[in-house]
C-alpha cells in the first residue's frame, strides 16, 4: 500500500515542478530565452538516457530476480561498466565540437563551455541513477523516489532562481545538477543492501543481458517517435495546423495517464512479478494490478467528462475547448490500453524483452495503419479513432491469451495424475 502512496506522490510532484518551471520560464525570459532553456532541457534529458544506454528498466529487472548479493552485485558492475564507456564516447565529442553542439541547439556556438558543463554533470550524475533502481528492484520503493523526489525538488528550485535571473542556459545545468542530491542520498541506501562501494570488474554476459533491455526501450522508443512524426506530418497535410494542435493537445494529456500507469508498472509491478513464482500468486497480483491501473485511468476519464471544460480552462485555454471530444476518446483508449501495457511488463519482469518489444511495435503498426486508412480517407477523427481502435484490438488479444493460459488443462484418459513425465 505505501508503494502505491509513493508512486503518484512522485508522479504528482514532478508535474507540478515541470509546471512551475514552464510558468516561470515563459514569464522571466524572452521568447529566444524560453527557446534556449527548452532546448537545452531536452538537450540533458537526452542524455540522461545515454548514459546509460536506456538501462535503468533492465537494472529494475535483474536487481528484482537477482537471487542473493552477488546477482546483486553482477547487475551493478554491468551498468557501471556501461556507464564508464559512455562517459569518455558523449564527453569527448562534446570536447571536440561543443560548438557545433551549441550552433544546432541554440543557433550560436558561443555557449560551448555550457554545453560541455551540462553533458559533464548530466553523466557524472548517472550513477545516482543506477542505485536508485536497484533500490527499486529490491523492493525499496520508497527510498529509491525520496532519492528521485530530493534531486527533482533541488534542481527544479536551482533552476527556478537562474531562471528569475534571466540564465536560461545556468537554469539547465543547475536543474541538471540536482540529480547530485539524488547520487548523495542514493548510494548509502544502495551501500545497505551490501554492494561494493567500488564495483568490480564486470563480464561481457552480464552487460550484453542488460543491452537486450536497453535495446527493447530503445527499439519501441525509436519506432514510436517514427510513427508519431509521421502521423503527424500526414494529419497535416490533409486537415491543417489547427486539427493538429487538437490532436497534439490530446496525446499530451493522455500521456499525463500513460506515465502515471508507467511509472506504477516500472517501479512495483515488474520487481513484484519478477520475485512472485508461484502461478496462483501471480494471477492474482495480475489481476489486482489490472484493477489498479484500469480504475485510475477510469477515474481520469470520469473527471475530465464531468468538468472538461473547467480543466481545458485551466491547463490548456479556452481555444482548445474543440478538442475535449478527441480528449475523452484518447482517455477511453488508455483504459484500453493497460491490457497490453501489463502484458508488456509481464514480459519484461519475466525476461523476455523481445516479446515486449514486439507486444508494443504491434500495437502502434495497428494503430498507424487505422490512422493512416481513415486520414486519407477524409476523417478528421483518424487519428484518435486509431488509437482507439488499435488498443481495442490489443486489450481483446491481451485477454484471450490470458483466459486461454489460465484454463486448466485436462489429464489424458486414464493417465495416473500422480505420475512424473520422464
Amino acid at each position: 500500500m505505501k508503494k502505491l502512496i509513493w508512486v503518484p506522490g512522485f508522479f504528482a510532484l514532478r508535474v507540478v515542478a515541470a509546471l512551475c518551471l514552464f510558468k516561470l520560464s515563459a514569464s522571466f525570459l524572452p521568447v529566444s530565452g524560453f527557446a534556449v532553456f527548452s532546448q537545452l532541457m531536452l538537450f540533458a534529458a537526452l542524455l540522461n538516457v545515454l548514459a546509460l544506454c536506456g538501462a535503468e528498466n533492465g537494472v529494475i529487472r535483474q536487481a528484482a530476480a537477482a537471487r542473493d548479493v552477488e546477482d546483486l552485485m553482477r547487475t551493478q558492475s554491468a551498468a557501471f561498466a556501461i556507464w564508464s564507456t559512455t562517459v569518455p564516447l558523449v564527453l569527448l565529442p562534446m570536447l571536440v565540437g561543443g560548438g557545433l553542439v551549441s550552433k544546432i541547439l541554440i543557433g550560436s556556438p558561443t555557449a560551448w563551455p555550457m554545453v560541455l558543463a551540462i553533458a559533464a554533470t548530466a553523466l557524472l550524475s548517472a550513477p545516482g541513477g543506477i542505485w536508485c533502481a536497484l533500490l527499486t528492484g529490491r523492493k525499496r520503493v520508497a527510498q529509491s523516489l525520496s532519492a528521485q523526489a530530493a534531486g527533482l525538488v533541488s534542481g527544479a528550485g536551482a533552476a527556478a532562481w537562474r531562471i528569475t535571473a534571466h540564465d536560461p542556459a545556468g537554469a539547465v545545468l543547475a536543474f541538471a545538477g540536482g540529480s547530485l542530491v539524488t547520487c548523495c542520498l542514493a548510494l548509502p541506501w544502495a551501500l545497505q543492501l551490501g554492494l561494493p562501494f567500488i564495483p568490480r570488474p564486470s563480464r561481457w554476459p552480464w552487460v550484453r543481458t542488460l543491452l537486450r533491455y536497453s535495446a527493447a526501450i530503445a527499439a519501441t522508443t525509436g519506432y514510436a517517435s517514427i510513427v508519431a512524426f509521421g502521423l503527424r506530418w500526414i494529419y497535416r497535410e490533409h486537415f491543417g495546423v489547427t486539427q493538429l494542435g487538437y490532436w497534439l493537445a490530446a496525446s499530451r494529456i493522455s500521456d499525463l495517464s500513460t506515465q502515471l500507469v508507467g511509472l506504477f508498472l516500472i517501479q512495483v509491478f515488474v520487481p513484484q512479478l519478477a520475485t512472485t513464482l508461484d502461478s496462483g500468486h501471480r494471477r492474482a497480483f495480475l489481476v489486482r494490478s489490472w484493477l489498479v491501473t484500469a480504475g485510475v485511468t477510469t477515474c481520469i476519464l470520469l473527471v475530465f467528462s464531468f468538468a472538461s471544460r473547467l480543466l481545458i480552462h485551466l491547463f490548456l485555454s479556452d481555444a482548445y475547448l474543440p478538442a475535449a471530444a478527441m480528449i475523452r476518446t484518447y482517455m477511453v483508449g488508455d483504459i484500453l490500453r493497460v491490457w497490453p501495457s501489463l502484458a508488456m511488463h509481464t514480459a519484461f519482469a519475466n525476461g523476455r524483452p523481445l516479446r515486449y518489444a514486439g507486444i508494443e511495435m504491434g500495437t502502434l503498426t495497428v494503430m498507424a495503419a487505422v490512422s493512416v486508412a481513415l486520414t486519407l480517407l477524409g476523417d478528421v477523427a483518424a487519428l484518435q479513432t486509431g488509437y482507439l481502435v488499435a488498443y481495442a484490438i490489443a486489450a481483446t488479444c491481451v485477454s484471450a491469451a490470458f483466459l486461454l493460459r489460465a484454463r486448466p488443462t485436462p489429464a489424458p484418459s486414464g493417465a495416473n495424475p500422480s505420475a512424473k513425465p520422464l
